[in-house]
């Protein structure tokens, strides 16, 4: 498939940089060791031509808690790439965790001008279907999550999508009346619960998370739409030869309200075609609903190196008659794992996915998928 993302990809050079937050004489407790990692990249697609981008993120300890062990790792990470078509992108994220992890801060930030294919609402839509849509878009969301008890999180939650500057390939094609057809903005506020008993936020090999998040597009806080949106999202990470593999389940859902705009639509995939349904398309499918059940088995090869053999099965519904169990989509495929930081384990993965409609797809991403 001719993914947003890397099909064919070359690591021009990787680096990776620790840098001590404090030397001391005691071996108990360690300080927490900061990592820097830069991913310069050159990737070709049919569609973007040639694509040069920068990757990279720091993983740290928030100031003063790098001798407190059960602070869990904040990090920064972010990507900017160009393409020869004049084609754009940035993202930026940000995970941080106050001292004895009384707080969790998220925020990302994306912003570009970048072609999707778009096929249409539905389980049925077919690649004669294609439609590129050129357009500008800016996404900013943020949360702030209080601990309650134990692993159990609450707290606010808000997110923004501009999507403008649309130009069709088809024109005709897009009904008056589609939500998105034209652009414009969902802007939505609401609360979330998380339960995060992982041991690792970046590459978990146990535990358990369950997240819960409802979000209200509203007109007051300037969204051009007006619906609710639900999301379901539970991982279980169960050690298998000794805690040297793991195996990964996860289960996500989504739930729209009717006037749902095309581009806020739940979606097979993700932007770095690395979520859910790793290496679809980003839109292939899209609908007001979904649910995808994924599995990964994670091993370990030698030294830094690992492998994952990857399969999901899901699918989007609700516009019309469509169910979920009409043309249920299957992913299956296999990938490589390396570690650049011991330390606090985070995987550069690249994997190969197949798909039970015909297509094939490569995701490259740091940290694991899910």
């Amino acid at each position: 498939m001719r993914s947003l993302f890397p099909i064919l990809a070359i690591l021009a050079l990787w680096a990776t940089t620790g840098l001590a937050q404090g030397d001391s004489l005691e071996t108990e407790p360690p300080a927490y060791r900061t990592r820097v990692t830069v991913l310069p990249y050159a990737t070709y697609t049919p569609q973007t031509k040639v694509q040069f981008g920068v990757a990279g993120g720091v993983q740290f300890k928030w100031p003063g808690a790098a001798l407190d062990q059960p602070t869990r790792p904040s990090y920064f990470a972010g990507n900017v790439a160009y393409t020869t078509k004049a084609q754009w992108l940035t993202y930026f994220e940000s995970s941080l965790y106050t001292p004895s992890n009384r707080w969790w801060l998220f925020g990302r930030a994306s912003a570009g001008y970048f072609p999707l294919f778009y096929y249409g609402v539905g389980p049925y839509t077919t690649r004669a279907d294609t439609n590129l849509m050129k357009h500008r878009f800016l996404i900013l969301e943020g949360k702030a999550l209080r601990r309650v008890k134990g692993d159990l999180y609450t707290g606010v939650h808000y997110r923004l999508e501009s999507f403008f500057d649309l130009d069709w390939q088809f024109p005709a094609r897009i009904p008056s009346g589609l939500p998105g057809g034209y652009g414009g903005h969902s802007s939505g506020l609401g609360i979330t619960a998380q339960l995060d008993a992982r041991n690792s936020t970046t590459t978990p090999t146990r535990g358990h998370f369950l997240l819960l998040d409802y979000l209200r597009q509203v007109h007051w806080l300037g969204s051009d739409f007006d619906y609710d949106q639900v999301a379901l999202d539970a991982r279980v990470y169960l050690p298998v030869r000794s805690g040297r593999d793991v195996i990964a389940l996860n289960l996500y859902g989504e739930w729209n309200g009717a006037d749902v705009p095309i581009q806020s639509m739940a979606r097979l995939s993700d932007y770095s075609s690395a979520i859910l349904a790793r290496g679809v398309y980003l839109g292939r499918f899209r609908d007001r609903d979904e649910l995808i059940a994924q599995a990964d088995y994670r091993g370990h090869l030698k030294g830094r190196f690992g492998y994952v053999v990857l399969g999901s099965a899901g699918n989007v519904f609700g516009t019309g008659d469509a169910g979920l169990f009409d043309r249920v989509k299957y992913t299956y495929g296999a990938g490589l794992r390396f570690n650049v930081n011991p330390a606090d384990p985070l995987n550069l993965r690249v994997d190969y996915t197949r798909t039970s409609f015909g297509e094939s797809g490569l995701s490259i991403g740091a940290a694991e998928a899910f």
